[in-house]
């Protein structure tokens, strides 16, 4: 959700006193001062010289000297750990060669029984429907679909005591009052208006959460400049016409609600509704007006796509036909006439939806927990709470956040700089694409070619060349993926009150995805694929590249080298056992449902470390260097699981782990390259 400010500052149109100030800056600036600053370049040139004829070329050469005539196998070995160690664990996961297979929508993903039996826990948690993945700090994910009808409606209670979804204000321009009159609780109605069916006598079910997700879309990018009229039965039955921004129409019935939410439909941008370009436009202005028949209309099929994602896809909308519209309106509406401060509208008070605030009150009071995603992160949490129940989890959580909005509830301005959303940029991106995937070919090829680097190595360094960048470069999806970072998940979010980093504190999404899932279709799949095959040619032909092109002869690595690999590998592998040993003594949860991608994480990647040692050693030993390929292919085949696991997304571990972890990674595929980079040493 997207909304503008006017641009502040700017250049003061003060003529005299501008005109004095220049005058004083361009004397200060016309003194010797000039003089003296041009003075300091030939002063500065000649001291270069003289210092450059004094000092031997060798101080400035050795440097480079040194690391060119290192072995082709130490510097890979020294580039391996410099970027492994000093890059961040998400952005590792990302580079992880394996991982891009599964990024394509419709490769086999696995799914384990154990994970729909996961408990709530600590830090971070995801209400997401069946189950899907989760990542980031102390991650564990929860079945929406176990928050029970009582515990929404108790969580929608407890949002309404705080938030607001109306403001009250005098109307910014005098009000027309041969069309419309003021009720006395604030909204707007036809002066001469009389009730058309007995249905208000009839006490209105209290709204849900759904009515008020509604009620926002309602009102949410309308052209409000925008004059509609409603017919029915040939004649006109509702206008918008000098009607105010925000304001809410008193409605009597649902039929009168659909007439209202049919106008507003219709004053908003075509992807967003097909009654927009059903309405006919009746007028030579610019702003309509715009005529609609509403005996023309199905009101059973949906008519509304509302984007509260930023260019979001089709599955983020909300989607609702007009009777569900109309339905949501007259509840909302006869709630805010039951709940309205007394006479406020004798005082010339106008009722306005607050769309932010309307659309929080539906996200915390439980309105996605059926098809969406809701993430409730950095709150106090602690083990203690892995016993509650999904109803208490949610309860106590939705607590917590209402409470630290208490301040700001009511309020337009200050709430709204808590809310907003972060969705993907439409960009076409097919000329990147293919640059990325020719720059992608060149580099694995070449690295293969030209360095000790293994097949995955090579695919692996490749793809660091990209992480973190626009992925617009190599990307056949039409938009820019968000950085893989918690806080730059597509969807909306509220800050953490208070909090001087402005920390994310909800992210909530309208479809199943997981936690940083971008697109189906996104450029890991071909950018492993192309790597993958390049790299592979690259170790074919490596001898008649090379032979071709002048290469100079491959400086054959020592057996020290391998064995170094082979020590840090082992070392890795240590430090992440220590460290899950450490932790499990302390929490005793190693058997825990919540703790099954830790454990496969383990089995995964630390047997086949060891089984990568131990065979790097062997072949070393029987001068079976050659066979260097089957280390590749284990390092390769060993990130299967670890990517298949909850879906092939970031999986929910401790960060500090999963950065050893993804280091061994690189430490295996360390221990293949060097091994064949000694082939020519024998």
């Amino acid at each position: 959700m997207t909304f503008f400010s006017p641009p502040s500052g700017g250049i003061p149109m003060n003529s005299t006193n501008g005109k004095q100030e220049n005058v004083e800056v361009i004397n200060a600036a016309s003194k010797p001062r000039i003089f003296r600053i041009s003075l300091r370049i030939p002063i500065t040139l000649v001291a270069t010289a003289v210092l450059s004829s004094l000092l031997p070329p060798v101080l400035a050469q050795a440097p480079v000297n040194d690391v060119v005539s290192w072995p082709s196998g130490l510097l890979l070995l020294a580039a391996i750990l410099y970027a492994a160690l000093g890059t961040s664990p998400d952005l590792l996961w990302e580079i992880e060669p394996v991982t891009g297979f599964f990024l394509f929508a419709g490769l086999p993903k696995i799914s384990f029984a154990t994970m729909r039996r996961a408990d709530w826990v600590a830090n971070a948690c995801h209400y997401i429907p069946g189950i899907q993945s989760a990542s980031g700090r102390s991650n564990f994910w929860v079945r929406s679909s176990e928050v029970t009808t009582e515990a929404r409606a108790r969580a929608l209670e407890k949002v309404l005591s705080q938030l607001r979804c109306t403001t009250y204000r005098p109307p910014g321009t005098p009000l027309d009052e041969k069309t419309w009159s003021i009720t006395p609780s604030g909204m707007l109605t036809k002066p001469t208006l009389v009730p058309s069916s007995p249905s208000y006598e009839i006490k209105c079910p209290l709204p849900i959460a759904r009515d008020f997700l509604l009620f926002a879309a309602i009102e949410y990018h309308t052209f409000r400049e925008w004059e509609v009229q409603i017919y029915s039965k040939g004649s006109m039955v509702f206008s918008t016409n000098n009607m105010t921004p925000y304001a809410i129409i008193d409605v009597y019935s649902e039929e009168e609600a659909i007439q209202v939410v049919a106008a507003q439909m219709v004053r908003r941008p075509h992807s967003q509704s097909p009654l927009r370009g059903m309405a006919k436009k009746t007028g030579e202005g610019k702003h309509g007006p715009y005529a609609l028949d509403l005996d023309t209309i199905d009101r059973n099929i949906p008519i509304c796509a509302i984007d509260f994602h930023s260019y979001a896809p089709e599955g983020h909308k909300v989607s609702a036909t007009l009777s569900e519209l109309g339905r949501s309106y007259f509840r909302i509406v006869r709630y805010l006439n039951d709940n309205a401060p007394r006479d406020i509208g004798l005082s010339g008070q106008i009722a306005r939806i607050q769309v932010k605030q309307t659309l929080w009150i539906a996200i915390l009071g439980g309105a996605i927990l059926d098809s969406g995603r809701l993430t409730i992160q950095n709150l106090p949490g602690d083990w203690w709470s892995q016993d509650f129940s999904t109803t208490d989890a949610y309860l106590e959580r939705i607590n917590a956040i209402v409470d630290l909005l208490e301040p700001y509830a009511g309020t337009e301005t200050q709430f709204n700089d808590l809310a907003f959303s972060g969705g993907i940029n439409r960009r076409s991106a097919i000329p990147f694409f293919i640059a990325g995937l020719i720059g992608q070919i060149i580099v694995c090829y070449f690295l293969t070619v030209g360095t000790s680097a293994g097949i995955w190595t090579s695919l692996a360094l490749a793809n660091s060349l990209y992480a973190g960048r626009l992925t617009d470069w190599h990307s056949i999806y039409y938009s820019k993926r968000p950085p893989a970072t918690g806080n730059d998940q597509p969807g909306m979010k509220l800050y953490l009150p208070g909090s001087p980093s402005k920390e994310v504190m909800v992210i909530a999404t309208f479809d199943r995805s997981a936690p940083r899932e971008g697109p189906g279709l996104r450029s890991g799949f071909f950018l492993s694929i192309f790597g993958l095959a390049a790299a592979i040619l690259g170790a074919i032909f490596q001898e008649q590249t090379r032979a071709t092109l002048s290469f100079s002869p491959i400086t054959p690595t020592p057996p020290w080298v391998v064995y170094t690999s082979v020590f840090l590998c082992i070392g890795t592998t240590i430090l992440i056992l220590s460290m899950l040993i450490v932790q499990q003594l302390y929490a005793k949860t190693w058997a825990n449902d919540s703790e099954f991608p830790t454990r496969m994480m383990a089995y995964s990647t630390l047997p086949s470390s060891i089984v990568v040692c131990a065979l790097a050693v062997a072949f070393r030993l029987k001068g079976w260097d050659h066979l260097w390929p089957v280390l590749d292919a284990i390092t390769f085949l060993s990130g299967f699981p670890l990517a298949m696991i909850e879906n092939g997304r970031f999986f929910g571990v401790d960060e500090n782990v999963l950065h050893l972890v993804l280091l061994n990674r690189w430490m295996m595929g360390a221990v293949g390259s060097s091994l064949g980079s000694s082939v020519h040493s024998r």
